[in-house]
């Protein structure tokens, strides 16, 4: 498959998944993939658009600091950026193992492929929402992730097996999970490539 179908594809399950969650978990389930396959197909894509559009927004429109606006030097930004990146994909995969290692907590069965699976199609809107990152006074917008709340517990139960029931605790905790991930993705990302002063 050439870059321009694979390109395609994604956006049509990211497409999909945010459309029409509960039809698209069910084809997401019965998916056969492996890690690998779900991080080449799909997450090293997706994951990409945050590191890229924090780049160019810092880069070319700064960020605001105070009364002044801080430009991020080229280097110095694609440094951040790349390491955003970096750090992001196996952070990606210790949330599902986490979510994984719950299961049995909500009567689910711990399988560590679908939790990746759960959490990197929930994930979508996150991603896409940093799209807004490219426009000074949009950047707000990035707010629309929080629908990445929904998808998930629309697909919980099915890819953990867990019970419907549990299914807003369950999501309560992956939440929980997704916060202290990104909290620290964030604390490291600026302790080793820290905002230049203005």
């Amino acid at each position: 498959m050439d870059i321009e179908e694979r390109l395609k594809d994604i956006g049509e399950r990211a497409k999909r998944i945010i459309v029409s969650p509960k039809t698209e978990w069910q084809a997401i389930e019965a998916e056969p993939t492996t890690a690998v396959g779900l991080y080449r197909n799909y997450i090293l894509y997706m994951a990409a658009i945050p590191a890229v559009a924090n780049f160019l927004g810092n880069w070319l429109f700064g960020v605001s600091r105070g009364s002044s606006v801080v430009h991020y030097p080229f280097v110095g930004g694609l440094m951040r950026s790349a390491l955003q990146y970096g750090l992001g994909l196996p952070l990606l995969y210790g949330v599902a193992l986490a979510i994984s290692h719950l299961a049995p907590s909500f009567e689910g069965k711990r399988d560590d492929l679908r939790a990746l699976k759960l959490i990197a199609y929930s994930y979508t809107p996150i991603w896409l929402a940093e799209i807004f990152g490219l426009v000074p006074g949009l950047r707000w917008l990035d707010v629309l992730g929080v629908y990445a709340v929904y998808l998930f517990y629309v697909g919980v139960s099915r890819m953990m097996r867990s019970k419907e029931e549990y299914s807003d605790v369950y999501t309560a905790a992956g939440l929980v999970l997704g916060v202290a991930a990104a909290f620290l993705h964030g604390f490291i990302v600026h302790t080793l490539v820290p905002m230049p002063t203005p």
